[in-house]
């Protein structure tokens, strides 16, 4: 399984988005089941309020679907308890440690984002964790100019 940050389902669908090109992309090579979290939804619900779109919820739902993912719950009281136990070794934002977390409880493999923060802490996530950071600076373009397969 792969977790899907909610960054890259915002420029999956904001075609006005700088990484919208870049995402889509990327999406067609992701080969294995994608995963978000009600974290996620919240989030892109939460977003779509702020921006004063109609219906933000089946908006932000329609949203995980167009890009292919599946929601999975984690119970938040053991996140919030397994997230407290690496934010000294993370040092990130709350909702960053929650997703990383949340990833971590349901065995995702992997996680795919745009966030620049979690990027720079890939290795510590890696080592910790076991979690693989994949971000759009880390793919290879392929012999073709494509790129490069990620999974």
């Amino acid at each position: 399984m792969i977790y899907i940050d909610t960054n890259v389902i915002v420029s999956y669908v904001d075609e006005k988005d700088p990484n919208h090109d870049k995402v889509v992309a990327m999406s067609m090579q992701l080969e294995e089941e994608r995963i978000v979290s009600q974290l996620t939804l919240l989030e892109l619900a939460s977003i779509y309020a702020r921006a004063e779109l109609e219906k933000p919820i089946p908006l932000a739902m329609y949203s995980i679907k167009r890009f292919g993912a599946s929601i999975v719950e984690a119970d938040l009281n053991v996140v919030i308890k397994e997230s407290l136990r690496y934010v000294p070794m993370l040092r990130l934002k709350t909702l960053d440690l929650l997703h990383i977390t949340i990833a971590n409880a349901v065995r995702a493999k992997s996680i795919v984002t745009l966030d620049k923060d979690i990027a720079k802490k890939a290795d510590v996530i890696k080592d910790t964790m076991g979690i693989e950071v994949i971000t759009m600076s880390g793919l290879k373009p392929s012999a073709s100019g494509n790129m490069g397969r990620l999974i």
